[in-house]
């Protein structure tokens, strides 16, 4: 009998720290070899799927199985060449691989070429590993300007691959309130990648929280990812911008606010809101796929995308027993979904493949 560990072939769109997650859960059973898909530039698109082409050819005939981090043009030629070659294909169903939202031109099934590739994939795949089950199919109501419903059984009638859901996972010994740091009062929270651009103020929410700084003035509201020398336009003097920032500095500044806010108009299964969590900050989120279920009572639910709904919201947060919540939140992430079971899981699920 080999000694040798069977090989699984790995493909993601960026190196985000659940990639880096879940490729380390993986090496624990497999020799994984894995390829990012990250063209720099559009036109760069065709290069990088030659590059993916030849490592498939090289590749598929030794691997037992593939796994993509979600579906989109990355993963096609995988799923193609599992099915040619009978190799059964897994594909981690994330968030934007799920929705289409017109509207801001968000999602993969908001792009007629993009939706194609993506449908193609989940109708090649062998199985398909959301990470909640809001992902699947939702009723959507936190904003009217497009579908009613959201999910890839939704955007994909008819779509006979079997799925089963594997949850997030997050490391409660890591993510913990720090003990030395002072937790500020009325203090709100939130993390955006992409701040500088109006899209993703769209997208995250934070044309929201900047109307309610202004309206809120005896409350903080930090925002961490911020360029070099980016400042909003009209920017309310209780907001405050910090740049992106590693993990670890990351959990100190979680446990120097009393909130976070999530108000995205879409997600999958957000980490900053849970490990946010963990560290015992009090969370605020949209009505909006996994969030109000992560949130459970430990928190506050925005059910409309309107401005005044969430000033009272954020005053009735203000006046709530917030060490209590905050330690429900921590308990929530940490007893429902902790990193081990992550692990196990998905690792059982590849098993079964």
């Amino acid at each position: 009998m080999s000694a040798h560990r069977p090989v699984l072939l790995y493909f993601y769109p960026g190196l985000s720290s659940f990639v880096v997650k879940d490729l380390q859960i993986m090496e624990k059973a497999y020799e994984v070899r894995h390829i990012g898909f990250l063209p720099a530039k559009k036109w760069q698109t065709p290069l990088i799927w030659l590059k993916q082409f030849f490592f498939l050819l090289r590749h598929i005939w030794t691997a037992q199985k593939l796994v993509c981090m979600f579906a989109g043009y990355h993963s096609w030629f995988p799923a193609l060449f599992g099915k040619i070659a009978q190799k059964p294909v897994l594909i981690v169903a994330g968030g934007t691989d799920c929705v289409s939202f017109p509207s801001i031109g968000y999602g993969c099934f908001a792009k007629p070429i993009l939706g194609k590739f993506t449908r193609w994939s989940y109708q090649l795949a062998s199985y398909i590993a959301p990470v909640h089950e809001k992902l699947v199919r939702q009723e959507y109501k936190y904003q009217p300007n497009d579908f009613p419903y959201q999910g890839f059984r939704f955007h994909c009638p008819g779509l006979k691959t079997p799925h089963t859901v594997v949850y997030n996972g997050y490391d409660a010994s890591f993510w913990r309130p720090g003990a030395t740091v002072h937790r500020q009062p009325k203090s709100f929270l939130t993390v955006c990648a992409g701040l500088h651009m109006r899209f993703t103020q769209r997208l995250k929410g934070i044309d929201l929280i900047l109307e309610a700084a202004r309206q809120l003035p005896e409350a903080s509201f930090t925002i961490v990812g911020a360029p070099a020398g980016f400042a909003f336009p009209n920017q309310p003097v209780n907001v405050k911008l910090l740049p992106k920032m590693p993990l670890a500095d990351l959990k100190a500044v979680y446990s120097a606010h009393t909130f976070y806010l999530q108000l995205s108009m879409s997600e999958g299964f957000p980490n900053a809101l849970s490990e946010s969590m963990l560290c015992g900050c009090v969370p605020i989120v949209s009505n909006v796929s996994s969030m109000p279920e992560i949130v459970g009572g430990a928190g506050f639910v925005l059910e409309k995308r309107e401005s005044g709904l969430l000033i009272e919201l954020l005053q009735k947060a203000m006046d709530s027993d917030t060490s209590f919540l905050g330690e429900m939140a921590r308990q929530n992430i940490a007893n429902h979904y902790p990193e081990a079971r992550r692990e196990e899981e998905l690792l059982q699920l590849l098993q079964r493949l």
